[in-house]
């Protein structure tokens, strides 16, 4: 640099600190780490359930992980400012229930458990009971079909009659768990509670199948005239073991 370069920076230097526009950066608050924090914790989340839709289960999983620990640390922190009851517990709720999510996609079924569980006994979270469906239906992949309808009917107790889909989607999985135990009469009053409400193909098709299994001629007869009545939509897409989640 030539001496008038150096000459004009130093008074240009001189003239913002007379006028103090010079100053230090200002390093963030306590609450805007915290907002910083919660953005990170979503975004995580984000990426996590997007891996999962591209099928990188173990990827998904390890954001879910990766999500946990941070909002883990920012509640901690949180705490150490004495702002405890500025947790945020919706943020809480999304990464353990993704935390989940991802455990069980990846068929780790006893860590999935423990998390379904944490959230379903949490009294923040009243709504959450109806995650027990979740429950079942790892029970029912672990063919431990008496505890997954426990799971299903105690979700049910947890919707309201107003929730009629939620229901016979519940109720469906509740047939199918009967249908597999050989238990043909008690498939057959969910799979009939369902084409009351809400008649479906594949659910009457299922009826069928008791009736045939229980050599109930009549029922068979009178069940087979209302399946044709049924528009057959997504019956490729379906099948018995097709069981509903529920977020």
């Amino acid at each position: 640099k030539t001496q008038a370069q150096g000459g004009m920076q130093l008074a240009t230097v001189q003239e913002k600190l007379r006028g103090g526009v010079l100053e230090a950066k200002k390093e963030p608050t306590a609450e805007e780490r915290f907002r910083q924090l919660e953005n990170d914790c979503h975004t995580l989340v984000e990426e996590s359930a997007m891996l999962n839709q591209q099928g990188r289960l173990t990827d998904a999983l390890q954001k879910a992980k990766d999500a946990v620990k941070k909002e883990r640390h920012l509640c901690r922190q949180r705490e150490a400012h004495n702002l405890a009851d500025q947790i945020n517990v919706d943020l809480t709720y999304s990464v353990l229930f993704n935390l989940a999510n991802q455990q069980q996609a990846c068929g780790q079924y006893p860590d999935a458990l423990t998390t379904y569980t944490n959230i379903v006994k949490n009294k923040q979270y009243p709504q959450s009971g109806r995650l027990r469906v979740n429950m079942g239906n790892i029970y029912y992949a672990q063919q431990k079909y008496p505890t997954a309808i426990k799971m299903y009917r105690m979700a049910l107790d947890q919707i309201p009659n107003t929730g009629k889909e939620i229901r016979y989607k519940i109720l469906r999985n509740i047939g199918h768990a009967f249908f597999r135990m050989g238990q043909f009469s008690d498939a057959i009053d969910a799979y009939e509670n369902i084409m009351q409400g809400n008649p479906d193909f594949q659910t009457g098709f299922n009826l069928l199948l008791c009736y045939f299994a229980l050599g109930d001629k009549d029922k068979l007869k009178q069940g087979f005239t209302r399946l044709l009545s049924i528009q057959q939509e997504g019956l490729e897409e379906e099948d018995e073991e097709d069981l509903e989640d529920l977020n």
